[in-house]
């Protein structure tokens, strides 16, 4: 057995696996009160190996302590200030956290238990592996766009743990997701603009008794039609209305916390989602049916526009459920979310020659994310691109 040098930090100790060699090290810098990190290992070349690592790390200053910290616990630590984030002026909503916890719920699953010092890149791309084929909780491969909010989340969990001195390094950082497999991206269906107007007629054409049950019902859809996110629809104020210039602000909006009923009022979705919408241009009709909502419910100064006969909001699950009943109704297609009429408007501006950056302005969002989600690409649309390109070149020959 090969027995340390002198001026090592290394003894041999015996232990019930026999004699292994002991490394005591001071990592304190100078003139910081004492500490020391203690290795136990198999062999000599292991124990000169970690003295010399740690060493190099002390002089680089990228020394991290050993820990027994295991990768649920950095996670729910990281929640943790993301849930404090979320209860500051300014900060993300809540119902991003509970995004992250949902994100995560797999993953800790699989690696929850295992200390964070110990994941390494092959773990993680095992993890990944994983989620595509036993997946989580109920033994189902995830989706694709699931498996990247996962590793996306945990990856942010880690950056956590390299920053606050605890990981030397994010083991996920360099871990791709499984790329992406033809039928993984939802088909996107959206209404032409006759259906759409099928819709709102449909809407306005509702006898009176179902509108006297839900007043909201009216302006609620017409408020969707003008291209307003469920959230902004259900969060808009009485305040936000200008009924004279037939416009709404965009300022707030009022979205699901989780799984449950509860919801949160808050900033809208980002700064570019600020924006005034010329609701009567859109929709003509519009302002009066804000205006007989705005009677029917004593004339408010304030307040949410969108509340039932009792004056309560609107559970956001069950508007989306009556916007898919009346379409049922009005014989139109299954849009699959509330959310593609939104893609709709997009489409018929667009193939309408309307300018990007100013259909974005409308809609809320960036031009980027206008062009890369909002603006589907067809079968008909590249027999169109084909025919404009052949008649080109054909004139050029």
């Amino acid at each position: 057995m090969t027995k340390p040098r002198d001026g090592e930090p290394i003894r041999l100790v015996e232990t019930e696996r026999g004699v292994r060699y002991r490394v005591v090290l001071d990592t304190a810098p100078p003139g910081a009160r004492r500490r020391q990190v203690t290795r136990t290992f198999d062999t000599i070349r292991e124990a000169r190996d970690f003295v010399s690592e740690t060493r190099t790390a002390l002089v680089r200053g990228n020394f991290t302590a050993p820990s027994k910290l295991t990768v649920r616990a950095l996670a729910e630590a990281w929640l943790a200030d993301r849930q404090a984030e979320s209860e500051s002026p300014g900060g993300i909503r809540e119902v991003s956290v509970n995004g992250y916890r949902s994100a995560l719920h797999a993953v800790l699953l699989h690696i929850g238990d295992k200390p964070a010092q110990a994941l390494t890149t092959a773990d993680v791309r095992a993890l990944v592996r994983a989620l595509a084929t036993e997946g989580g909780k109920w033994r189902r491969p995830l989706s694709h766009r699931s498996i990247v909010y996962a590793l996306g989340t945990l990856r942010q969990v880690l950056d956590h743990g390299v920053e606050s001195g605890v990981l030397a390094k994010n083991a996920a950082s360099g871990v791709r997701p499984p790329k992406a497999k033809a039928g993984d991206r939802r088909r996107q269906v959206v209404w032409s603009p006759a259906e759409l107007a099928t819709f709102r007629a449909h809407v306005d054409g509702l006898p009176e008794d179902v509108l006297a049950a839900d007043p909201w019902l009216r302006v609620g859809m017409r408020l969707t039609l003008c291209g307003l996110r469920r959230s902004e629809v259900l969060g808009l104020e009485w305040q936000r209305v200008d009924l004279a210039a037939g416009t709404v602000r965009v300022e707030q909006g009022r979205v699901k916390t989780g799984r449950g009923r509860a919801t949160a009022h808050g900033d809208a979705k980002s700064d570019d989602s600020h924006r005034t919408v010329p609701v009567e241009v859109f929709h003509p009709g519009t302002v009066a049916a804000l205006r007989a909502l705005w009677l029917a419910q004593g004339r408010p100064e304030a307040g949410l526009v969108v509340v039932d006969a009792l004056g309560q909001p609107i559970d956001p699950d069950g508007f989306s459920r009556r916007f898919r009943a009346l379409s049922t109704d009005a014989g139109l297609p299954d849009l699959g979310s509330i959310h593609n009429v939104r893609h709709t408007i997009a489409t018929a501006l667009h193939d309408n020659g309307v300018e990007p950056r100013k259909a974005a302005s409308l809609l809320g969002h960036k031009v980027t994310t206008h062009l890369a989600f909002y603006v589907p690409t067809s079968d008909s649309g590249a027999s169109e691109a084909a025919a404009v390109a052949g008649g080109l070149f054909t004139v050029a020959q």
